[in-house]
């Protein structure tokens, strides 16, 4: 990933369309295979809020309210 100063809005654009894409990859594949759905639930569990990016609504954005 390149330096803060040297990111520009397209790339910024580029990185979260990308993202999007991955998060409704991951959305599909854990509605369709209840056990991975189980097993990325216990996997989140283990980040570091310190380090992660927080998004107040993260779970309710992308379908996982219930975890």
């Amino acid at each position: 990933m390149p330096a803060k100063k040297d990111i520009s809005l397209e790339q910024i654009y580029k990185m979260i369309f990308e993202l999007q894409r991955d998060v409704a990859l991951i959305k599909k594949c854990l509605i369709e295979e209840p056990d991975l759905r189980a097993d990325f639930v216990e996997k989140m569990k283990d980040i570091d809020a310190e380090e992660a990016i927080i998004v107040d609504d993260f779970g309710k954005r992308y379908g996982l309210e219930h975890v």
